[in-house]
């Protein structure tokens, strides 16, 4: 691995990166084609990275779901606005005071390598994913106490205390269901037994996937398709100029291609995300236990200009961890609690200790739109004192590195987001969390995050998510920079693509429309 330098982006790096950088109108093109789908038809998407590992409950990443729903079907799916509808489990229900979820489970489901989708799939499943060495959704699972199977096609979750988020923690990874024929098997990383809509049937790490039809799946209006391609396309040029001459349907671009895109004929449109931009530093650093050092981070950096630089208008200034269309985001924090002012931040660095500032190390991969903000970042820190020493490695190994491995003093990334914002904010912000490197939490977030699901009904819930988004501000626990807004880009015959989320997309109900039609 190549560590990069400051001098090797060159002194001037933000400056070319933001110099000139008007802000793009987020404006689609032309209207999606009419006529019928063919069944025949091959779905190619163009990825921005493979995934860490096919093991749902190990893999390490959100943006893995994209390839990892595909081929393992989830408990709970979630609708266009993300609430929770059924999936493999038909209806849930609370019962003893919210101590007991109870789940009806869909018959006649089978694992791609023929095992039964049964209760005792999903109770060997769940105590698979809350046990397994380096699984990544432990901690979404830890108020699961025990797993009864209640009948063939039921079970009973006893909870150790109430948890309102868990029907939409099981849309998530956590609710991923694999054959348990497969738990054992060495190769479940690189051959995936689930129970989706499409097969892996061949698989070249961080190169493509190729995903075919799975028989009898319980959804047929979801598979409109002979086969989905992914091709794993990190570079930003190579994905414009795949969609651009039709080697594959969709693809997300930069931001900064919007306007050869639409000038080529391609469809673009902004998407929607619950991810964001951030700078996370590991905590448990002694220069970030510090609470001056943190709001020093956050007032280095002229976030309004990387939303019009860098995200060239598609992207909103938000500092909290749920974007603005969340019920659990507070109004009353506004987008820029900690505004741009290095005199204040050089300020912080002395009062905390560090008049010279301080050096410390991130990863990024090079050419990717995370390496862009590093470098951005990387520039705006060094105003003030602060090093930061950019590692370089391959996209699909950070996650990894960052938040299994420890290693590293922190992450500018993109991600974050999960289906109930009480998941983001215990993966990232408690002692236990998957996403918290390091296990520094402030003592009073565990009974925050007990609050927060605590209570089912959602206006409830929303007050006792606006306390804790009050406490992650003030404690400024990392950098929130902003929420993307990516632009997706479809060739002319793709039909009835709509993702909830602009960066993982399910497919579901994709078609390609007939030649000719």
């Amino acid at each position: 691995m190549t560590e990069l330098s400051r001098r090797a982006f060159g002194a001037g790096a933000l400056a070319l990166l933001l110099a000139g950088c008007a802000p793009i109108a987020s404006s689609g093109t032309a209207a999606a084609p009419a006529g019928p789908a063919d069944p025949e038809a091959i779905f190619r998407y163009a990825n921005t990275i493979g995934v860490s590992r096919f093991d749902p409950h190990r893999a390490s990443s959100s943006t893995d779901n994209t390839l990892l729903f595909l081929t393992y079907d989830r408990l709970v799916h979630t609708d266009a606005e993300g609430r929770a509808v059924p999936g493999l489990a038909t209806a849930w229900e609370a019962l003893d005071g919210g101590r007991t979820l109870q789940l009806d489970l869909r018959p006649g489901v089978t694992f791609h390598d023929g095992t039964p989708f049964d209760a005792a799939a999903v109770k060997a499943n769940i105590e698979r994913a809350k046990t397994v060495t380096g699984s990544a959704v432990r901690a979404e699972l830890a108020s699961i106490a025990s797993v009864e199977v209640s009948g063939p096609l039921q079970v009973r979750l006893a909870l150790s205390a109430p948890n309102a988020a868990l029907p939409l923690i099981l849309s998530d990874r956590a609710g991923s269901m694999v054959s348990p024929a497969a738990f054992d098997k060495p190769d479940l990383d690189q051959a995936p037994v689930g129970a989706g809509m499409y097969r892996v049937t061949s698989y070249a790490p961080g190169s493509r996937v190729e995903y075919r039809p799975a028989p009898g799946y319980w959804d047929p209006g979801a598979v409109r398709v002979a086969g989905i391609d992914m091709l794993i396309y990190t570079d930003a040029v190579t994905r414009l100029n795949a969609v651009r001459t039709g080697e594959v349907d969709a693809t997300v671009l930069s931001p900064d291609q919007v306007p050869e895109a639409q000038s080529a004929g391609v469809t673009v449109t902004p998407g929607r995300t619950n991810n964001f931009y951030y700078l996370q530093p590991n905590r448990a650093r002694p220069q970030f236990a510090d609470v001056r050092v943190r709001r020093a981070l956050w007032h280095a950096i002229d976030r309004k200009s990387l939303v019009a630089g860098l995200a060239r208008g598609f992207g909103d200034l938000d500092a909290q961890p749920v974007p603005a269309w969340s019920f659990a985001h507070d109004p009353s924090i506004g987008n820029d609690p900690y505004p741009y002012d290095p005199a204040r931040a050089k300020q912080l660095l002395a009062e905390a200790g560090y008049p010279d500032g301080f050096s410390f190390e991130v990863f990024a991969s090079a050419g990717s739109d995370q390496g862009k903000h590093a470098e951005a970042l990387q520039d705006y820190l060094a105003a003030v004192g602060i090093d930061m020493r950019i590692r370089i490695m391959d996209s699909a190994q950070i996650a990894d590195v960052f938040f299994v491995r420890e290693e590293g003093d922190g992450l500018p990334s993109v991600g974050g987001g999960r289906a109930d914002p009480a998941q983001t904010t215990a993966l990232r912000y408690t002692a236990d969390g998957f996403n918290n490197p390091g296990g520094s939490a402030p003592p009073e977030f565990e009974k925050l995050q007990a609050d927060v699901v605590g209570v089912s009904d959602e206006a409830a819930r929303g007050t006792a998510l606006h306390t804790m988004m009050r406490a992650v501000v003030d404690e400024a626990l990392e950098v929130i920079l902003y929420y993307p807004k990516p632009p997706i880009a479809t060739g002319p015959a793709v039909l009835d693509y709509r993702p909830f989320l602009a960066d993982r997309p399910e497919f579901r109900g994709m078609a390609k429309a007939a030649k000719g039609s």
